[in-house]
């Protein structure tokens, strides 16, 4: 994977080391289905100061054994939401008890694409930060003030050699990684993927054998595995094979 950082992002990251001295709390949020790889390593480096607390979005579509696992072995505070859930009352009853004198100042850290405006829009209670499909929608660093909150949106900051895990879940812009690779890794680690695909179960799962199930022909009558990537990547990142998971603690 190429590694790098675009200069929006090099940025966030220079705001936050002039910011840390004036935040109180940080959260970051990651993806419940590979909570190390979507992470950002150097977070609690960066705020080593600050207290914060992990929020893992997409419980929904990750393995609830594998869940349970990671709350019991994650060191920081952890809260779990879904797509469709509100801010859990618990991490709300959270950030209340950190509560001092008005504002709290919060920082919502996370990779591209994680979840982390629609995190900073719910706690806003208003539609306050862009949201959007495709990573690297938030551009410049922005302070949002509502109620009690002051929160501070920076653009999503990206490790200079992310994974390939995080790439299959769209938390890495396009062209920094290979489909294909991302795909096979996805394909190596879910088994829910050969009934998505129809494949038997004494067939290897792999980007051959879903262009086959799925009839994705190129020139010459070959699989097509380029098209048959495209199709399990952004199955795994509309909820289409489920359960998705991509670490488990114990394998880590």
């Amino acid at each position: 994977m190429a590694g790098g950082q675009p200069m929006h992002m090099q940025r966030a990251e220079m705001v936050l080391r002039d910011a840390r001295h004036h935040l109180d709390l940080w959260l970051e949020v990651a993806d419940a289905r590979a909570p190390l790889a979507s992470r950002l390593p150097r977070l609690r480096h960066l705020l080593k100061d600050v207290e914060g607390a992990l929020i893992l979005t997409h419980v929904d579509l990750a393995d609830r054994e594998a869940v349970a696992l990671w709350q019991a072995v994650l060191p920081e505070p952890c809260f779990f939401i879904n797509a469709r859930q509100t801010v859990p009352v618990a991490l709300r009853r959270w950030l209340g008890a950190r509560m001092g004198r008005p504002p709290l100042r919060l920082f919502v850290a996370g990779l591209p694409n994680v979840g982390k405006s629609t995190l900073i829009n719910r706690l806003a209670g208003a539609h306050v930060a862009p949201v959007g499909a495709r990573a690297g929608v938030t551009r410049a660093e922005t302070w949002v003030r509502r109620g009690d909150l002051a929160i501070l949106d920076l653009p999503g900051i990206l490790p200079r050699d992310p994974s390939i895990l995080a790439a299959a879940l769209g938390l890495v812009p396009e062209g920094q990684y290979d489909p294909e690779e991302a795909a096979a890794a996805v394909l190596d680690r879910l088994p829910a993927a050969a009934d998505r695909y129809g494949i038997d179960v004494d067939q290897v799962v792999c980007l051959e054998a879903v262009a086959r199930s799925q009839r994705l022909v190129g020139r010459g009558g070959a699989h097509n595995l380029e098209r048959a990537a495209a199709r399990v990547l952004q199955d795994l990142r509309d909820g289409r094979i489920v359960p998705a998971q991509l670490e488990w603690p114990d394998a880590e």
